[in-house]
């Protein structure tokens, strides 16, 4: 928990000025916020002599009268005078609380005090109160007086980053969602305060509202009431992608599957490790198991992307994609801010599988034309993905049919660690591909059995058999009737129309078992390329 963070640093004396950030406008508990948390956990037992709250809308306030004098008689000055000033009035007067009586100092919402943007840009305004809260934090008269001074904002990167620096002795606290045991006993607590239709049990309703803060809860809660409908599955998932949205939506892309594994023709090798090394591993809480991100390699079309709709629909983790067109922005330090957001966001819904398609044009060092934007993406992105405290709770899956052209330390063990090659379907399997389309399409056939049609397709993925299919419900329906039934004769002149890139894929394929070391997830008559790697050259 957050507060156990912040006191153990407290009592340690490292530091005596606290940012804490993200889900600061929560409630900590079923009826506290933040706020008067703090007042009662810490504050109150510790004999503080003012306690003052500043931030440019409601301006220095107090928590009672008594303190008000008391900071007036320090600075020899009527508080009301003072009370809507800015902070190059109101901060020098702070400092003076600050080293002569024992003063707990909130400034909110400091992102709109010290934003995230070049010192250069700064109004002189901006650029004093950064020096102020800069100071303060490295002044030993404020910590052995015994002061605090806490930061509040929704997103660290909105805040200046040189309140950051290790010169500097500002600590960043993150504020986190609440876990699922916080929420099942908030949850009670909301059903004690009046009865609530819900056609699931609390701990159903706890599963599915991760990612989302109490306050999201409560509106849940209060919507059901106000519509007067009993809380559902479909009730609950429809209020929390609306939330999701509001909140990431600018940077994330919310991944909703309604495909599982059934839904795929083969892939076995590749569906059995994700059930041994994914799923049941998590669902168990033994989270050794899991590697700490997944690599799929191998041609374009042969069902990387389905694969991972497929894990996420079978696991009913929260699934969301990294785009890095929503991420890139125009402006100086957008992007990392961007990114910085795009990453919690994805963080604080866990389980969580995070997506990364074509993660070699997606992630790469760069180098100065881009002002340092790619490799300071690039620089997060590595330790975001080696914090073994994500293991089995942030599941990062990335598709690639270049893995050659990918940076060496994204492969490297504990960030990509384990590397599925998803090849070119075999016979069966692409049987099954075919039965599988004429049913996602709902397309009428007299064609029972696939086998002789998989025969004649060697060498297609999975999408160019999509296509093939499609291709016969055209020839169907070039009389412009409607409904026709694809038959055999139909599907074989499809195949004949419809060639694969046979080149390409035989290139992605040998790129694909180059970075396999794994003889269990490699189909039988590719182990020879393991055995002997000269084969692959």
């Amino acid at each position: 928990m957050w507060f156990e963070e912040f006191l153990s640093k407290y009592k340690a004396g490292i530091s005596h000025e606290f940012i804490l950030h993200f889900n600061v406008r929560d409630m900590v508990d079923n009826t506290r916020l933040i706020d008067k948390y703090l007042y009662d956990e810490f504050i109150k037992q510790r004999n503080f002599g003012i306690v003052a709250f500043y931030d440019i809308s409601s301006g220095l306030r107090f928590l009672d009268s008594g303190m008000s004098r008391e900071f007036a008689k320090i600075n020899n000055t009527d508080t009301a005078n003072i009370t809507y000033a800015l902070p190059s009035r109101i901060f020098p007067m702070v400092d003076n609380a600050l080293k002569n009586i024992k003063t707990a100092f909130f400034v909110n919402h400091a992102e709109k005090i010290i934003p995230a943007s070049d010192i250069a840009s700064m109004s002189m305004e901006e650029r004093t109160a950064l020096i102020w809260l800069d100071e303060w934090s490295v002044n030993g008269k404020i910590s052995s007086v015994g002061s605090t001074i806490f930061l509040t904002c929704d997103n660290l990167a909105d805040i200046n980053r040189e309140i950051l620096r290790s010169s500097y002795k500002v600590e960043p606290i993150m504020v986190g969602l609440p876990s699922e045991v916080e929420r099942k006993d908030y949850l009670e607590f909301l059903i004690k305060e009046k009865n609530i239709k819900m056609e699931l049990n609390t701990d159903e309703f706890a599963k599915l509202s991760s990612g989302l803060s109490k306050k999201a809860i409560k509106d849940i809660k209060l919507k059901a009431e106000a519509e007067d409908v009993p809380i559902t599955f479909d009730f609950i998932k429809e209020k929390k992608h609306s939330v999701l949205k509001k909140e990431y939506g600018d940077v994330l892309e919310f991944i909703y599957p309604e495909i599982g594994f059934e839904d795929i023709g083969g892939m076995d090798r590749a569906k059995n490790y994700l059930i041994k090394n994914v799923l049941q591993p998590i669902k168990k809480d033994d989270l050794r198991r899991v590697p700490m991100g997944i690599l799929l390699c191998g041609p374009s079309g042969t069902g990387k992307t389905l694969l991972v709709n497929a894990l996420a629909r079978e696991s009913g983790f929260n699934c969301v994609k990294i785009d890095m067109s929503r991420i890139l922005g125009q402006y100086v330090g957008e992007s990392e801010k961007n990114f910085k957001k795009c990453l919690l966001g994805a963080q604080s819904q866990q389980p969580v599988i995070v997506f990364v398609d074509e993660i070699d044009t997606a992630f790469r060092r760069g180098d100065d034309s881009d002002s340092g934007v790619s490799r300071n993406i690039f620089s997060e992105f590595l330790q975001f993905t080696s914090n073994t405290a994500n293991r089995g709770k942030v599941i990062f899956i990335a598709a690639t049919n270049r893995p050659d052209l990918l940076d060496a330390a994204l492969k490297r063990a504990g960030r990509f660690d384990k590397k599925i090659p998803i090849l070119l379907p075999d016979t069966i399997e692409r049987a099954l591909v075919f039965k599988i389309m004429m049913k996602k399409y709902k397309f009428d056939t007299d064609i029972t059995d696939f086998t002789s049609y998989a025969e004649k397709t060697e060498n297609f993925t999975g999408a160019e058999i999509e296509l093939v299919v499609r291709k016969a419900y055209e020839l169907a329906n070039e009389d412009a009737v409607e409904g026709e039934v694809i038959t055999g004769q139909l599907l074989d002149e499809a195949i004949a129309r419809c060639r694969p890139s046979t080149q390409q894929v035989e290139i992605m394929t040998i790129l694909a078992l180059k970075e396999s070391d794994d003889k269990d997830l490699i189909p039988e008559k590719y182990h020879k390329y393991l055995e002997d790697r000269s084969l692959l050259e």
